[in-house]
């Protein structure tokens, strides 16, 4: 399998197709990475990206985890930890931002580019998670819609963990997360990031955007029906009182309630250009007194993972 990666995730036993950039800068094709001269051309050439093919060499998931874990791990301070952590979700942030933008504009679907962020989350560990999300909810005006899909992705994954499901249901999750809020992307800025009361029609136009997402979404046959439902409907709540469809009660499936709970938690708790966030336990024990409106079971295991 052919996986892209950020050159600074590369690694020696890696086997490479293709560097992303001129070839003056860095000449090399399909070749197995062996030396520590060719990984250190490869990370001062002027590319960002690398074609890795799994098929032949090692496997690329698997040693990018072991090496942020490593990272993370290995003697760090916590500021140091914080610093790896950041990287990491800037990295993440970038990859995000390119597939959501494709997909919006008409681009391919290739969840192969995606992969690694999904890996990169359902692998770390409870502390590395925690500082992915952590990190993550410190958004910029730019990138608050990416950052925000980045940080629930990761808290789905949290949750999905610890309620015990099953791997693939996991990394459903995390995708789910990561592609929810794609609908964002065709809301004009200016309204998102208004700092003073929205106007009626503002509200409307930001309550079309699970209908707009799903309507982008649903032309990819590689994207889950889960997924698509969850992006529809991640906006619903337990009273009916919810958009777009206003389903309620029974109506709203397991894998929806938790991404509406995670919405809602990480939109409480960050900080964004209009607002400062709210403290973790305001958050929880708001969401947790309105049990009209969220499933408690998962605010309570939320509450556990956080």
């Amino acid at each position: 399998m052919i996986t892209r990666l950020a050159k600074a995730d590369i690694r020696i036993g890696m086997f490479v197709e293709a560097v992303e950039g001129a070839e003056l800068s860095f000449g090399k094709r399909r070749f197995l990475l062996e030396s520590d001269g060719d990984l250190d051309a490869i990370q001062a050439s002027t590319a960002e990206f690398v074609l890795i093919n799994t098929a032949f060499g090692a496997d690329t998931a698997k040693a990018r985890i072991a090496a942020a874990k490593d990272g993370l791990k290995k003697s760090l301070s916590p500021e140091e930890a914080r610093v790896k952590a950041s990287e990491v979700v800037a990295r993440s942030t970038r990859i995000l931002k390119a597939e959501l933008i494709a997909i919006v504009t008409g681009g391919a679907f290739d969840k192969t580019k995606i992969a690694p962020v999904i890996d990169e989350i359902v692998e770390a560990d409870r502390t590395t998670s925690s500082l992915f999300f952590e990190v993550s909810r410190l958004k910029h005006k730019d990138e608050t819609t990416f950052q925000h899909s980045l940080a629930v992705g990761t808290l789905m994954g949290k949750l999905g963990d610890a309620l015990e499901m099953d791997k693939e249901t996991v990394e459903l999750l995390v995708l789910s997360g990561l592609i929810h809020d794609v609908g964002k992307l065709t809301i004009p800025q200016s309204i998102l990031q208004k700092q003073g009361p929205l106007t009626q029609a503002e509200r409307k136009l930001i309550q079309m955007h699970p209908k707009r997402g799903h309507q982008i979404l649903k032309q990819y046959a590689a994207i889950p029906e889960e997924a698509l439902d969850i992006c529809l409907h991640h906006h619903e709540v337990l009273d009916g009182s919810g958009y777009p469809s206003r389903l309620s009660g029974s109506k709203i499936g397991p894998l929806v309630r938790v991404s509406t709970v995670c919405d809602v938690f990480e939109a409480l708790t960050s900080a964004r250009p209009y607002k400062h966030g709210w403290p973790v336990a305001d958050a929880l024990t708001w969401m947790f007194d309105r049990d009209h409106l969220f499933d408690r079971k998962l605010v309570t295991r939320l509450g556990g993972v956080i």
